[in-house]
């Protein structure tokens, strides 16, 4: 699919087999967003969140980078950093996935997933929403997309270590990231991860 194609609305069934696609797609990030979704169950746990409200998180999780289906593979698996027009395409990446969330069962998970790059300083995309206006779930999902791509080996760079990882979520509290999710991230999960690269738990 062309990024200049606009995808089609899709059901929950079809929005999740482009994740799996998308899995097989790309080897670097396999299981990523499971690994995401994970973190937000025990964000969200942590958060003093019901279970049907993490459940939500985790589904979240599992979705929030659906859009980037749409993107063709020069842009997601370069080795090297993207150029002005390929982050432009990248940015639209939440959008994307917004409208490929549109089950009327998902409308919130479909609200998170476009919000899922604001920042609290207003800086982020693709509204430049800034402090509350952003979804609560959506901060949650930036921490736990952020930190698990730090401790994740990406084409362009080697995975960072935990303690490393875990010291840039609290520069970038305030910033980039909500500075409670950052606290409720950094006392729920271990300082030490035995497997990064854990599977999404069956709980």
């Amino acid at each position: 699919m062309s990024v200049l194609e606009e995808p089609a609305a899709a059901g929950a069934e079809t929005a999740l087999a482009l994740v799996e696609q998308m899995d097989r797609r790309d080897p670097a990030t396999a299981r990523h967003s499971s690994r995401v979704a994970s973190y937000c169950g025990e964000i969200a746990r942590r958060m003093g969140l019901s279970v049907a409200h993490a459940e939500r998180l985790r589904i979240a999780g599992v979705l929030h980078d659906v859009g980037k289906a749409a993107l063709p593979d020069s842009i997601l698996k370069k080795p090297g950093a993207l150029d002005e027009s390929e982050w432009a395409q990248m940015r639209r990446h939440p959008e994307l996935g917004a409208r490929l969330v549109a089950d009327p069962d998902l409308a919130d998970v479909r609200t998170w997933v476009l919000a899922h790059h604001e920042r609290p300083d207003g800086r982020g995309y693709p509204f430049g929403l800034a402090g509350p206006d952003i979804p609560l779930e959506a901060r949650v999902l930036a921490v736990a997309d952020a930190y698990e791509a730090m401790t994740s080996d990406r084409v362009y760079r080697p995975a960072l270590d935990t303690a490393r990882a875990r010291e840039e979520l609290r520069r970038g509290a305030g910033s980039q990231f909500d500075p409670g999710v950052v606290r409720a991230f950094l006392e729920s999960v271990p300082k030490s991860t035995p497997d990064p690269r854990m599977e999404l738990s069956g709980e």
